[in-house]
């Protein structure tokens, strides 16, 4: 009250040594003795010229000032200092830009500076804003030699990150193709035989990108493993065309007659393979993340395009290139040795086939053990290379500077907020968050919160006159009424400037005139610029408030699972939700909280995709082959294969990340090729033998000499993943490459072996194995085979 604050300064009088002192300030700040402030003091009592309260920033001129005081001497002058009780709070702001070395020597090695950018959904636009800030910060990092400047946050990261991955790109993806040419060649001895696969693989990733362009969806972290995928699974269906192709003309075929036995043979198998792994890889529309979705559907596209060019372009120009020899092939040791091998190999398969059996139910008892513990994990720090220089600022930043956190978590509160009750909720929230483990600190130690309740203690500590003014309870610093609440929150909200009026205002004190033009207007803003970030005015109603809460830097802990820390972070958020009176709707929500809803959806889809693949996958199978038990008998490497990769995972310290959590069904939508390709080649030797030892034998030697190829390239075009910048890439390289691994080895392993044992049941129970003396049941009954 100004009034009260003259009148403190008059009594000064009745101290000597006070009253000294008082005369001098006059005398230095307004060259006036006391008789004139007297005079002055009464004059304005009476014009009414100034309001009952003066804020700091009114006297912001005088307050400069008198705060200038010599720093290297003692002032020759009384001067004198008002210390505000919000100097307590810039100064606990100010310590949290100043790195924790400041509190022991005084001498702080270095200070932060936050960037606010403009918000925007626009990805392209957020790159180019923080390329031109880095570009910026180098140029002064530059300039001044004294002191070095860096640049961190999201957006840095995100910029290093496509720089990087750009620079590695350059070196996988031809690395793909070299790798993949390198094995073609190895095996078919012709260039021919590996310049058509990769025409092949190159018309069919045009096809998709193209594809992609149509319908919208753009390159993003998952599309990075397009490229190997389709020329992976790609490159299987141009092996087995090309293998059973050199057979046939070995044996003594046309090209012409060799192409269509090849199509025949292993046409029905291959529309299989492309028909499930389509099922497959199509599962991943269950999925609730739009990415995976998108990923699933150019899978699909994929592997449709590859199969076409396969089963139509290819052939075509083998015919076209070879229709004109006489003399093809012949039969040479060297060229056989793959199936030399394989064919050795499946005489020892069918020898000690119930010990690889038990050794196969052990090793899968094992891995199923390892599957059931196998955690989830989402951060997108795990998606950068472990040497990105913004990262590793950020573990410095956490180091130097443990309260200057920025990351946030919310706690939105809606409906009528205006009230009592809800303002009670929003203090009992902010005592169940006192023992929250990842709640930023101050450097004060108290906890780093804002919302309105803390504005408006913030807001008395400030101005005491309004717990009288809003009828607060300076127990809780809440009002007493739903009323008082919305004058307080309407004066929050609205208080933007006070304009002090002087119209018509004139006096003249001895030989000094004061004026309207004299007194500047100064804008007071609101006492805490953060209110319209805590509070939602809608039509002059507050429908809506946050709760923000700062997470610690050192969030998420280094030592645990990310997953582990996110769930306890969203379980104590969740729990600290108080009521708010008739504001019920409450949730936790923020980047970690939403990073942990991604992982668990993901989980959820998918099981869900995981199952609904394997049953398509059957039904379909057991349509084709007219038998439950042959259809299956199929799937069996496909579920021992997830089983063992789920596994390996874990005994090798992964975690399922939204790369990674695709591993089921890409199991399935890669595994089933080989199963199939199996399968079919059986029942063809067993229908045409009766022999099941003999279809076994062929089977392996035959078809696992082309699935060995088609493995050993698709393999190695996976592991180049490894070198890859991004972690959850190289993890996604080599999960798949042993995933191929593990569905070549079950479906050579185990699967003819139970084809075996179902062979030699079938032919006790009915007499024949496929078809019954040359016929085949059609339309009802059974008729004789063409």
């Amino acid at each position: 009250n100004t009034s009260h604050i003259y009148q403190k300064l008059l009594n000064i009088q009745t101290k000597p040594i006070l009253g000294t002192l008082s005369e001098r300030m006059l005398q230095r700040y307004g060259n006036l003795t006391w008789e004139e402030f007297d005079n002055f003091f009464s004059m304005i009592q009476k014009v009414d010229m100034l309001p009952d309260t003066i804020a700091l920033q009114d006297i912001q001129d005088n307050w400069k000032q008198a705060d200038i005081v010599p720093d290297d001497q003692i002032p020759s002058k009384v001067s004198f200092t008002i210390v505000p009780t919000f100097y307590e709070d810039l100064q606990l702001n100010a310590l949290s830009f100043l790195s924790t070395d400041y509190e022991p020597d005084r001498k702080p090695s270095s200070s932060i500076m936050f960037l606010q950018l403009t918000p925007t959904k626009d990805y392209d636009k957020i790159i180019g804003m923080n390329t031109r800030i880095v570009e910026n910060i180098t140029q002064l990092d530059e300039k001044y030699k004294e002191i070095s400047i860096k640049a961190t946050g999201k957006g840095m990261i995100s910029v290093q990150i496509n720089e990087i991955t750009s620079e590695a790109n350059q070196f996988i993806a031809p690395s793909i193709f070299i790798i993949i040419m390198a094995v073609l060649f190895f095996n078919f001895r012709r260039m021919s035989y590996v310049f058509l696969p990769m025409l092949g693989l190159v018309i069919s990733t045009i096809w998709l990108f193209g594809s992609m362009a149509v319908l919208g969806i753009p390159f993003n972290i998952i599309a990075v493993a397009l490229v190997p995928l389709i020329m992976g699974l790609g490159v299987d269906y141009s092996v087995h065309f090309f293998h059973n192709y050199r057979v046939e003309l070995e044996g003594g075929s046309t090209p012409a007659q060799a192409i269509i036995t090849s199509v025949r043979e292993i046409g029905t198998a291959m529309f299989l393979a492309m028909l499930t792994t389509v099922i497959a890889f199509l599962s991943f529309l269950t999925a609730t993340i739009a990415p995976v979705r998108e990923f699933g559907v150019l899978l699909a596209l994929g592997v449709i395009y590859t199969f076409i060019t396969a089963l139509t372009l290819l052939p075509a120009l083998r015919y076209l290139l070879d229709k004109r020899k006489t003399v093809l092939l012949k039969r040479k040791p060297h060229g056989l040795a793959v199936r030399k091998i394989m064919h050795i190999l499946s005489e020892k398969i069918l020898c000690y086939h119930k010990t690889i059996l038990i050794f196969m139910i052990i090793l899968t008892i094992i891995f199923a053990t390892g599957a059931t513990r196998l955690q989830t994990g989402f951060d997108m720090e795990q998606f950068a290379p472990e040497d990105t220089p913004a990262i590793k600022l950020f573990e410095v930043i956490a180091e130097k500077f443990p309260f200057s956190s920025q990351a946030q978590e919310y706690i939105l509160i809606e409906g009528d907020i205006s009230t009592v009750d809800a303002l009670t909720g929003i203090k009992k929230t902010h005592d169940n968050l006192l023992d929250d483990v990842f709640v930023a600190k101050n450097n004060d130690g108290s906890q780093k919160i804002t919302s309105i309740y803390t504005i408006i203690q913030q807001s008395i500590k400030n101005d005491q006159t309004l717990i009288e003014r809003f009828n607060i309870n300076p127990e809780t610093g809440i009002p007493r009424t739903d009323k008082d609440v919305k004058a307080l929150f309407d004066y929050l909200y609205n208080y933007n400037a006070i304009n002090v009026s002087m119209d018509n205002v004139a006096f003249v004190m001895d030989d000094f005139e004061m004026d309207k033009s004299m007194i500047p207007d100064v804008p007071m803003e609101s006492f805490n610029g953060e209110i319209t970030t805590v509070l939602y005015n809608e039509n002059n109603r507050y429908t809506a408030t946050l709760i923000r809460v700062f997470i610690d830097p050192s969030f998420p802990t280094q030592d645990g699972n990310v997953n582990d820390d996110q769930y306890l972070l969203k379980t104590e958020l969740t729990a600290d939700i108080s009521s708010y009176g008739e504001a019920t709707a409450a949730v936790a929500t923020g980047q970690n909280i939403i990073s942990l809803t991604i992982t668990d959806s993901l989980t959820e889809s998918q099981i869900l995709s995981t199952i609904a693949a394997i049953i398509l996958s059957a039904f379909i199978l057991i349509v084709i082959y007219r038998s439950p038990i042959l259809g299956l008998i199929a799937c069996i490497p496909v579920v021992i294969s997830i089983i063992w990769i789920l596994g390996t995972m874990y005994f090798i310290g992964y975690t399922l990340n939204v790369l990674t959590i695709t591993v089921t069904s890409m199991t399935i939508g890669i595994g089933i090729d080989y199963a199939i390709h199996a399968t079919e080649r059986f029942r063809l030797i067993a229908d045409k033998t009766g022999d099941p030892a003999k279809a076994v034998c062929d089977t392996i030697s035959h078809t696992g000499g082309a699935l060995l190829i088609a493995a050993l390239t698709t393999v190695l075009g996976f592991i180049i993943l490894i070198f890859a910048p991004i972690p959850p890439q190289q993890q996604f390289g080599l999960i798949l490459a042993i995933t191929i691994i593990y569905s070549f080895l079950t479906s050579i392993f185990i699967l003819p072996l139970v084809l075996n044992h179902w062979a030699q049941r079938r032919k006790e129970t009915w007499g024949y194995i496929i078809s019954k003396n040359g016929m085949v049941f059609k339309n009802g009954q059974w008729i004789k085979k063409k």
